[in-house]
């Protein structure tokens, strides 16, 4: 069979195909699209039937490679194990179920909001089971932990989907299976380089585990650590609880059958390397055990039955970690059993509780009759759920629960008493278990912790509604019978976790294995769970109260508050609106680290280099003397265009220094950049002051020192790295080498757009931040906030604002005066956009390339803006963030496309028409569009009323609104006086 049409594929694909329709079928068919979405899944789990058989007749699952980016070795790699089968039957077939019983459980769409939700439900719930389905069939390294990030994010959707109500623990629940992630990530990265693969069952087969015990050891307590998180253990247990704010078959999928399930599936899944390892094991056992035992007892506290199922999942789910953590084969394929049956029966109970959630309106114990007799059927279905996770026999939790009993008493390490005390923990667990399933038939339906007795108003549910729901609960029952067919899938299982060799294990699911020990241990457990029973309100006085002074909830929530107060003490220093704040900041950092690095050098008595060659000319000299005077001159300058002309003084001298050195590219850059900096700065003084606030001695004092030392810093430190080497091998081989490697002869174009695109498509992006966050920020003050009378809402550009004499007359007019501009627009601008153009093409070969294109048709747009009698925009306020926004896509779309040769990037070439043409001419028209894009912004906003709205605007709406305040304040008192 082609790999296309291998089973673990056809899975993946029914899976997907229910995603991608879940939106369209949630259209037409509103809730009732959950049956053609349940039917993919159950198609999906259809084709996962022949691997099933395979590894039940015990033949090694076939290994699937599909290559999905064009000539790279880009695969997705699909291992159909007898592991990744259950899990992946799991939610495969519990989500069908719970998808069939949403048709009935959502309510009808009888608004928009309705609607959306339905609409988000299912376009997530099948989101989550392709993730899933991913994560267990896959064999690579890397698609494990993007599907583990999946299921997170799918999780933290469905809760937060289910009302505002539900946001905090959403966002409660991210963070902790997040942190989870974070371990995660850290175990796949460390092995991955360990190991040299990405292939899960190489790396799980690598001799590192056996010669490294202290590798072994890091990654086992990372990979339990991010288990823990996702299957709720301690201290991480709380999450569960806290998403029982989401809708009932959000719970029973995710929290009985799915999310859960991957956190126990991680663990069994790395077994293989870990089921040896003392660490391991105790971790495992201890905070599995200890973790079972803690949440039965918070579920004998819980009135709500959501919430009672919440902390019996959690303690559940501790009885199949520290099954896990013995190591056996024994064990894992007990582990196996309970997992499958507790997706039964919980997935069940889940939706029974729906059930009655639903027809009672209440799942509060406290306020449910005795409804056993109006609610017949999901009465019976109830009492064998609860009686498969109690452990009662005949059911396949009674046979899973001894099954975890007999793999107890063969844990490894610490002898018989830590045999002991594990089958002590165990009973004691199990008894509290018995003890809270009997709550859940007592309180839900025979009404033995209410006083109400009037329950005629209730009734059965629909069919539709408690079929579904029942279903799960009850197949539990004949596979007990039938646990034979069990047999040859959990031998594989077991195996396979067990990183065994030999196959001497065999598992036998069957309901009588003999008196035996753990026989007896079923029996006393029965027996106490019916006394403590019989005393149920001795228990539940004693547990009628708080066994910590705190929750997990809470808990997080205050480390979540003191990591905010420590972060913003830690910007406090720099927190402020002055730019001196922050600047001073980063120099006086500069240079206590320079200070530090010349002490250093000191002491160790280190020596530089020699200069190479004689780098010092007569122009370098008169450049300095320039850039002293003006910088001089720019310290003591009391108005502020007298300092921008001084700062554009040094940008021209520099200038200058960077042509005489022969770097047009660099040269031209750094010209237009001045230039247009030099506008801009002006489209920003015109709404200030024409001077400069006169600082406190102190700080003036503050500012010339740490002026001194970071300049002498600065100076020490190009002393110290400029001239002292030859050029570097990697600047050599871009010289000799760039222009056979990229057909262009340009070799600063090529580095930018070829070799360090990925660089340039980064700054890019910036730019593209900048502008919208130039948009952001000065479109931040609302329109009520203007002020209509205000100046600036006469359109006036800045070199034609009306001033006035000492007459009052008005010194220009704005036509007359941009005459002279206008027509230099008319010849110029066009030339500048066909040299722009120009220089866009040759980039590649000549000294151009789309920064510098750009920097000409920016300059185009600032000619035109100057020559306008008023400071109208230069477009409509959507072209730059088209620009912007087309600009990036073009650049990154250019880099996908890099795929398909290599990499990302990487370019294509072509001869046509004896041109020889690169890819990285689109990439280039990406920065040119990105770059306009950004100065337009600034002409847009900068150059018209917008930023004097932003800047006296907002503080004299302030103040008339503080006015009216006043005056309404003091009328009400005069009203109140009379």
């Amino acid at each position: 069979m082609s790999p296309a049409f291998s089973s673990p594929v056809l899975a993946l694909a029914a899976a997907g195909l229910a995603m991608l329709l879940a939106w369209p079928l949630t259209r037409w068919f509103g809730r009732a699209a959950g049956w053609p979405l349940a039917a993919l899944y159950l198609l999906g789990a259809a084709a996962l039937v022949p691997d099933v058989a395979a590894a039940r007749d015990g033949i090694p699952a076939s290994y699937t490679r599909i290559p999905w980016v064009p000539g790279r070795d880009w695969t997705l790699d699909l291992l159909p194990d007898p592991m990744g089968l259950l899990f992946a039957m799991l939610a495969l077939v519990i989500g069908a179920v719970v998808l069939a019983y949403s048709t009935a459980y959502l309510g009808e769409i009888d608004d928009d909001g309705g609607r959306l939700q339905h609409y988000g439900f299912y376009q997530l719930m099948t989101l989550f089971t392709v993730s899933m389905v991913g994560l267990v069939l896959t064999d690579s390294l890397l698609v494990l932990f993007v599907c583990w990030e999946l299921t997170s994010l799918a999780s933290f959707a469905l809760i937060a989907n289910s009302g505002r109500s539900a946001y905090g623990s959403a966002m409660r629940t991210l963070l902790v299976t997040f942190a989870g992630g974070l371990a995660l990530l850290a175990a796949v990265v460390a092995i991955w380089l360990r190991t040299g693969t990405t292939s899960l069952s190489e790396a799980l087969a690598h001799e590192v585990w056996a010669t490294d015990p202290g590798f072994t050891t890091a990654m086992a307590v990372l990979v339990a650590v991010a288990a823990f998180t996702k299957s709720a253990q301690f201290p991480f247990h709380f999450w569960l609880p806290d998403a029982m704010a989401a809708i009932t078959p959000v719970s029973a999928y995710l929290h009985a059958a799915a999310v859960v399930k991957a956190g126990i599936f991680l663990l069994m899944r790395f077994s293989p390397a870990f089921h040896d390892v003392p660490v391991w094991n105790a971790l495992l056992v201890s905070v599995g055990m200890a973790t079972a035992v803690m949440a039965a007892l918070f579920a004998l506290q819980k009135t709500d039955l959501k919430q009672l199922m919440a902390y019996s999942t959690v303690s559940q789910l501790g009885w199949i970690v520290a099954a896990i953590g013995v190591g056996t084969q024994a064990s894992l394929a007990a582990a196996a059993l309970h997992t499958l049956a507790h997706a039964l029966f919980k997935s069940g109970l889940f939706m029974l509780v729906g059930v009655v959630d639903h027809e009672a309106g209440s799942r509060d114990i406290r306020r449910l009759g005795p409804l056993w007799r109006r609610m017949p059927f999901s009465f019976g279905a109830t009492v064998l759920g609860a009686a498969a996770m109690a452990g009662i026999p005949p059911t396949l939790g009674f046979v899973s629960k001894e099954s975890m009993l007999i793999a107890f008493g063969d844990v490894a390490g610490g002898g018989r008493a830590a045999v002991v005390a594990l089958l002590a923990a165990a009973v004691l667990g199990a008894i509290l278990t018995f003890l809270y399933c009997a709550r859940i038939v007592m309180g839900a339906f025979l009404g033995l912790y209410s006083d109400r007795t009037d329950v005629s108003g209730i009734h059965e549910a629909p069919v539709r509604l408690w079929l579904p729901a029942a279903l799960p609960a009850v197949i539990g029952l004949p596979l007990a019978f039938a646990g034979g067919v069990l047999d040859a899938p959990l031998t594989a299982i077991a195996r396979y976790a067990g990183g065994l060799t030999s196959h001497a294990y065999e598992a036998h699911v069957e309901l009588w294995h003999g008196v035996t020990l753990e026989l007896g241990l079923t029996a006393l457990i029965l027996v106490v769970g019916a006394l403590l029973v019989w005393q149920r309100r001795h228990i539940d006085r004693a547990l009628d109260r708080d066994l910590l002074p705190f929750s997990g909830a809470s808990a997080l929530e205050a480390l979540t508050r003191a990591t905010v107060r420590g972060g913003r003490a830690l910007v406090r220093p720099t927190a402020s609106d002055s730019p001196a704040r922050h600047a001073g900041a980063l120099l006086a950092t500069m240079s206590a680290f320079a200070i530090g690095v010349g002490g250093w050098a000191l002491v160790t008595g280190a020596e530089l280099p020699a200069r190479v060659g004689d780098l010092d000319r007569t122009v370098d000299v008169v450049m300095l003397v320039v850039i002293v005077v003006a910088v001089a001159g720019l310290t003591a300058a009391p108005s502020r265009i007298a300092a921008v002309v001084l700062l554009s003084a040094v940008g021209i001298a520099t200038t200058i220094q960077i042509f005489a050195l022969g770097a047009p590219d660099v040269g031209l850059t750094q010209l237009l950049v001045e230039a247009l900096t030099i506008i801009v700065f002006m489209l920003v003084l015109r709404r200030l002051p024409g001077t400069f606030v006169k600082p406190s001695r102190h700080r003036r004092t503050a500012a010339i020192v740490l002026g001194v030392v970071s300049g002498l810093a600065a100076t020490a430190g190009v002393l110290a790295f400029t001239g002292r080497r030859e050029r570097s091998p990697i600047g050599m081989y871009l010289l000799e080498n760039g222009a056979e490697i990229t057909g262009g002869y340009n070799v600063v174009n090529t580095i930018l757009v070829e070799f360090r695109a990925l660089d340039t498509f980064g700054e890019v992006s910036v730019l593209g931040v900048a502008g919208i966050a130039i948009l952001a920020v000065l479109g931040s003050v609302r329109a009520a906030d203007r002020d209509p009378e205000d100046e600036a809402t006469v359109a006036y550009p800045l070199w034609t604002r009306p001033r006035t004499g000492r007459g009052g007359e008005a010194l220009e007019d704005a036509a007359r005066n941009t005459a002279p501009l206008r027509l230099l627009a008319l010849g110029v601008a066009p030339v500048l956009v066909v040299v722009s153009v120009i220089l866009l093409w040759r980039g590649h070969n000549e000294p151009g390339g789309g920064f510098i294109a750009a920097l000409v048709a920016s300059c185009a747009v600032a000619l035109i803006y100057l020559a306008r009698e008023s400071d109208a925009p230069v477009s409509r306020p959507s072209t730059p963030v088209a620009l912007i926004g087309g600009g990036l896509l073009i650049a990154g779309l250019t880099g996908v496309g890099g795929y398909a040769l290599g990499a990302f990037l990487q370019p294509a070439h072509v001869h046509l028409a004896g041109q020889h043409l690169s890819s990285a001419l689109l990439f280039d028209l990406g920065v040119f569009a990105g770059v306009l894009g950004l100065v337009m912004t600034a002409f847009n906003t900068l150059g018209t009323g917008r930023l004097r709205t932003f800047l006296e605007g907002a503080g004299t709406a302030e103040a008339r609104r503080g006015q009216a305040e006043i005056e309404r304040e003091q009328s009400e008192r005069e009203e109140a006086e009379q």
